[in-house]
């Protein structure tokens, strides 16, 4: 990290021209400058001065301190920019700029807004309800915990200005209710001062044109409805939407319950109104669906539904201390009238990224060890003693591709190539044991989950 700012302390100093300022976060992650973002950052200084250090959102698909898009369906993109003034103690805070092109098809500041938090959290471009221009959502991180401020702006016939706030701890939009057009989900979680007691709520929020006195219409965010979530949440891990398995689309969200491990509760839209199943039958669902920390819901097979992780121990650890533990991995689909059927069932390497999903053959007469001095995963038939000696069926290495030519020299396939990683089996030539796969066999129950 000091390279890197000694390296661009130096590139400042000697090409002359106006500095822009990063923070370390921003050091990290700060792209060079396209020519247009270059235009965008000059007409910044031109209008608040060139002691400004750029923002960057931490989440979302929108990462650069500059957002460029078609925000009022113009013949043109405008621009957002995240920064906060440096030097000056009068002015901390966070800002955003939208800029424009003028007449003369040059880029001018059209208004600045003071942001709602330290940081920017993520940024979200999208049209809700029948509104005639881009909403633009905006995510602050504050310093209040883990609930973060949503601020809603739109900017339409050169007149940026807000419309709504909120607060959440997930913040998702998506058409949850099927009718062609997004929605605004989020999660807030509080936790009632006298008592210590956590609650959440989600909430669906709606744009709607409301009309003044003077017969102008104008657009606010308002609540909708909202349902209740579990209580015994510490925090939210993950949240991504996906579909069920009757083709509907709902918001999965992994969340840290009180104990430290995780679990996933689901939003979705049924008769008319916003459904959690989990909250609704949390007896029945959330033992199915809680797990170590590190199984995230994930779309495994990209079939376009979401799977849920459900964890049991392997064969032969059932006493082993959970620090030695391996785990058989289920993964679950929901289905209506609070049903989780099994799906797939294997080995999941949480560190390494893939699922090795058991044939039906295998089922209750496989398991693997770890060897910590490769790292490799060994799979063998299990008799009775996790102790003893086992027939060994397969092993899994995951290597970089500049590593794989070694492990082909020793018999090792690779079964998929992800990146700049390989993943490569070498299966047992014992020929008379029936429980070795053929290598196509794995290749169908092998996934990389990304």
């Amino acid at each position: 990290m000091k390279k890197a700012a000694l390296v661009c302390a130096l590139s400042m100093l000697f090409t002359g021209c106006t500095p822009i300022n990063f923070g370390v976060d921003n050091l990290l992650a700060a792209p060079k400058l396209t020519a247009e973002q270059s235009q965008i950052h000059e007409a910044l200084i031109d209008a608040v001065g060139s002691n400004v250090t750029l923002k960057y959102p931490k989440n979302g698909s929108n990462r650069s301190a500059y957002v460029i898009a078609n925000l009022d369906d113009d013949a043109q993109d405008e621009a957002l920019v995240f920064y906060e003034y440096t030097g000056d103690p009068a002015d901390n805070g966070l800002r955003l700029n939208l800029l424009d092109k003028d007449e003369n098809d040059e880029w001018i500041s059209v208004k600045e807004i003071a942001g709602a938090g330290t940081e920017v959290d993520k940024v979200i471009l999208t049209r809700m309800g029948s509104s005639s221009s881009v909403n633009i959502l905006v995510g602050y991180q504050t310093l209040s915990g883990d609930e973060k401020a949503l601020e809603v702006y739109t900017y339409q016939n050169r007149e940026f200005k807000r419309i709504g706030t909120s607060s959440y701890s997930v913040l998702e939009t998506f058409d949850i209710n099927s009718d062609g057009s997004n929605e605004l989900v989020t999660i807030r979680r509080s936790v009632n001062p006298e008592t210590g007691q956590v609650s959440a709520k989600a909430a669906l929020l709606e744009l709607k044109k409301v009309t003044a006195d003077n017969g102008s219409v104008s657009e606010e965010v308002a609540l909708s409805q909202s349902i209740e979530m579990c209580d015994n949440v510490s925090s939210y891990a993950r949240a991504v939407t996906g579909r069920l398995a009757d083709g509907r689309l709902a918001l999965y969200t992994d969340v840290v319950n009180a104990d430290g491990n995780l679990q996933t509760e689901l939003v979705y839209y049924r008769y008319s109104a916003l459904q959690n199943p989990m909250q609704l039958r949390s007896e029945k669902l959330l033992p199915l669906c809680t797990r170590p920390a590190g199984y995230y819901c994930a779309d495994i097979d990209n079939d376009g539904i979401t799977e849920i992780p459900s964890t049991r121990t392997m064969l032969g650890y059932e006493n082993a201390v959970p620090e030695e533990q391996q785990m058989l991995t289920s993964w679950m689909e929901y289905e209506d009238f609070y049903q989780l059927k099994e799906k797939y069932s294997g080995y999941y390497s949480v560190a390494d990224g893939y699922a090795m999903m058991f044939p039906s053959r295998w089922a209750d007469k496989v398991t693997v060890k770890k060897d910590t001095t490769t790292n490799e995963v060994i799979f063998y038939k299990f008799g009775g003693d996790i102790n003893a000696d086992m027939t060994e069926l397969m092993r899994i290495a995951v290597a970089a591709k500049q590593q794989s030519q070694a492990f082909l020299y020793d018999g090792y396939q690779v079964v998929k190539s992800v990146g700049q990683l390989d993943y490569l089996v070498k299966l047992s030539t014992n020929k008379r044991e029936q429980l070795i796969l053929t290598i196509d066999e794995i290749k169908n129950n092998f996934y990389v989950i990304e």
